[in-house]
């Protein structure tokens, strides 16, 4: 058994679990200080508990735990048509680098094959190394203009609403039949 699968485990969040959960992405997000472009989002919000509590109640919401059960990962879903979107995965950075945020990817496509959804997707930018090209290795594949859904350009265009630039950002998806 790997070392690493000692230290930490996969559960389903729980509502007490929600107020540790900003800090865990603040931290994830530390990852893009002092990127010449993206700097601004190791300053920027946080989903707030609300938005955690809605989706721990809806059992969207997976966690990466320590060995003394605290939160050092978390990703959130949501349903689309035809697909699970991964709404946000972070891990918080002095746990980053531990495959912990595959695992949390392979949890979601398990629980995908499970209530018989097409496929998972996401919304990231094209560009840095942990974003796109890193779902590219796990098989996530961009989608055209063409392809997307009405759901997932609206979710673009909220990204675009909210300061990020159209050109840099992308959606995924990874079919999981």
């Amino acid at each position: 058994m790997d070392p690493i699968d000692c230290m930490y485990s996969i559960r389903l969040a729980t509502h007490e679990d929600a107020q540790f959960l900003p800090a865990v992405e603040e931290s994830a997000g530390q990852t893009f200080a002092g990127h010449p472009k993206f700097d601004w989002i190791a300053k920027g919000e946080v989903q707030p508990v609300e938005n955690h509590v809605e989706c721990i109640r809806k059992g969207l919401e997976w966690l990466v735990v320590d060995s003394h059960d605290q939160p050092v990962g978390f990703i959130m879903v949501e349903h689309l048509t035809g697909s699970l979107h991964i709404v946000e995965l972070s891990v918080q950075q002095s746990a980053q680098g531990k495959s912990l945020g595959k695992r949390l990817i392979t949890q979601v496509i398990d629980f995908a094959k499970s209530q018989q959804v097409s496929h998972v997707t996401l919304t990231t930018f094209r560009d840095i190394p942990w974003n796109a090209p890193y779902y590219q290795r796990l098989g996530f594949s961009i989608m055209a203009a063409s392809q997307l859904t009405p759901e997932l350009d609206a979710i673009l265009q909220q990204e675009v609403d909210a300061g990020f630039q159209a050109a840099d950002r992308c959606a995924m998806q990874l079919s999981v039949n």
